[in-house]
């Protein structure tokens, strides 16, 4: 059966999932740029004093430093997140043909793993290709079924035709008997 529809989902996820791997590897490398660290500081003290004082709290001890390294660890975690979610995604490209359930269950390890780094339309995407892998059977399966239902249709038909065909001649029979035995009344 063609899978066209499963294909298309399951490649666009996957090319979002390129993306924001490519969006992931230029914001670590902003992140690790001089410029931006020294920007990201004196802007960092200036927000961060202004909203706390702002909703009224006390504020804690947080560096621009401790939130540059929040950033970071967010960052590789989000790459190596997406990094599996897009493998499982081509695994079960490739799988799509031969072992659709097993594709439809790479598919779904992909768009959970995918919406831990919110990336929502691969998630959706993916859930809808898996949901459509399990659903529609396979072709050659559903042509064989049929084929081996018509059959036996048609060995029934035949039977049938065959017994009323032999009663007729049975009766055709007892009739032509009777007419040439003159003693059978």
């Amino acid at each position: 059966m063609k899978r066209t529809v499963e294909y298309t989902l399951m490649i666009i996820s996957a090319v979002v999932s390129l993306i924001g791997i490519i969006f992931g590897f230029v914001f670590k490398s902003l992140v690790n740029s001089p410029d931006f660290v020294n920007q990201f500081k004196s802007e960092f003290e200036n927000t961060y004093n202004e909203q706390v004082e702002q909703a009224g709290g006390t504020a804690q001890n947080i560096s621009a430093e401790q939130a540059l390294d929040t950033f970071a660890s967010v960052s590789n975690y989000g790459l190596i997140v997406l990094a599996i979610s897009l493998i499982l995604t081509i695994v079960a490209i490739i799988f799509i043909k031969k072992q659709r359930i097993l594709s439809g269950v790479l598919a779904i390890v992909a768009g959970l793993l995918s919406i831990f780094t919110l990336n929502i339309i691969s998630f959706l995407l993916l859930i809808i290709a898996a949901i459509m892998l399990f659903v529609r059977k396979n072709k050659s399966n559903q042509q064989f079924e049929d084929v081996n239902f018509q059959n036996d249709v048609n060995d029934n038909e035949n039977n049938l035709n065959s017994n009323q065909n032999q009663q007729t001649f049975d009766e055709q029979q007892n009739k032509k008997n009777k007419d040439d035995d003159p003693y059978i009344y």
